[in-house]
């Protein structure tokens, strides 16, 4: 038997796991082989005590591919992973809002003189003006509560759309809300062409500047044969529950795999869930789970979601989806606006930054330097 024990394929390490410098993050890979079988690590002698063996080793690219040998009577076995280094990592965070187009069904309607004068948007606002928040709106086509798509949405705002794309910015979700699960068998054809809808719109009355590629789709979900549908309209990473999600206010939250995770089997859900972030080689996208979402998690259950995570993490996610804001709609959360700010209060108490995570590793674009 050949294996690593303190690390898995695609692991994301930032100094917490060893001793970085301006040019390397030195590590200390652990596995378990037979005694009797000399190891090497990238070539180079392992230390050995009974089955045990360590080295340390370097990382020195973003992608670092990691191999261990053994080598003795019953033949030469080779294994090898790959790690990430995320390089001068920092405390960070990105707060999505999904199933989004009542706010621009109101600002069609209204006319209002502002962006902020509409309701949703004006919370949003404040938060970004207390906390430094950055907001990601995920949107459909189509308002399947109100037959109304975007469309109609007149570009009067477009100006204070550019004026404020350092914090908010538009994404494609879906063609519409329902039916549930659109992507979950779509064809690659189907996928691209409701993501270009939503593309063509936003460029036309908002500006393509303040549209950023997604870091989630309706219901987390579509076969791994679509991802370079995805990837070839600028997506690097992904959000997914993975592991024990919920689909639906009410529901129980169970240790099961969730199929709210891009297909991945129990063992990935399982690692995901674990350290939160990983890299899937096959595909080269990052991936992550969430930390709350707002309209599930009321203002007790953020702060200890937060509480509970936020001292062993650099990587936090915060999500909602927008319907809950409005007073018309069958689910409507009369605080939700105030459990968003929260949510942002408590990540700003806990010293994270806001990040947009389809920038670089996950918002940290050290790399790129």
């Amino acid at each position: 038997m050949l294996e690593i024990t303190n690390f898995r394929d695609g692991q994301i390490l930032n100094r917490h796991y060893g001793r970085e410098s301006a040019d390397a993050l030195e590590i200390t890979l652990e596995g378990i082989a037979p005694p009797q079988e000399l190891v090497t690590v990238n070539g180079i002698p392992a230390r050995r005590h009974d089955r045990i063996f360590t080295a340390d080793i370097k990382l020195t690219q973003k992608i670092n591919r990691i191999t261990v040998s053994s080598d003795g009577y019953f033949g030469e076995k080779t294994l090898a992973i790959t790690l990430v280094w995320d390089k001068q990592s920092y405390k960070r965070y990105c707060f999505f809002i999904d199933d989004c187009s009542f706010f621009l069904r109101k600002l069609t309607l209204d006319r209002p003189k502002s962006l902020f004068d509409e309701m949703f948007l004006a919370g949003l606002k404040k938060a970004h003006e207390l906390y430094g928040t950055k907001f990601l709106l995920n949107l459909f086509y189509h308002d399947d509560h109100h037959d109304f798509s975007i469309c109609d949405v007149p570009e009067d705002y477009k100006e204070e759309f550019q004026a404020n794309r350092d914090w908010l910015r538009l994404s494609f979700h879906a063609k519409s809300e329902f039916p549930d699960r659109p992507y979950q068998h779509a064809s690659a054809e189907k996928l691209a062409a409701d993501f270009d809808e939503v593309y063509n719109e936003v460029c036309r009355f908002a500006g393509k500047e303040c549209f950023m590629a997604p870091v989630v789709i309706h219901w987390g979900m579509t076969n791994p044969e679509n991802f370079s549908v995805l990837k070839a309209r600028g997506v690097r990473s992904l959000a997914g529950c993975f592991l024990g999600g919920i689909a639906r206010i009410g529901e129980k939250h169970s240790i099961q795999v969730t199929d709210i995770g891009y297909h991945y089997e129990k063992d990935m859900a399982c690692g995901a869930c674990d350290k939160h972030i990983f890299y899937d080689r096959f595909h080269d996208i990052y991936f992550f789970d969430n930390t709350a979402c707002c309209n599930y998690d009321d203002i007790n259950t953020l702060q200890k979601k937060i509480a509970a995570i936020a001292p062993e993490q650099h990587v936090i996610t915060l999500m909602t989806h927008e319907q809950y804001t409005y007073p018309d709609y069958f689910n409507f959360i009369p605080d939700h606006l105030e459990r968003i700010q929260e949510a942002c209060r408590l990540a700003d108490e806990y010293g994270f930054k806001p990040a947009w995570y389809s920038l670089g590793l996950l918002g940290n674009e050290a790399w790129n330097n």
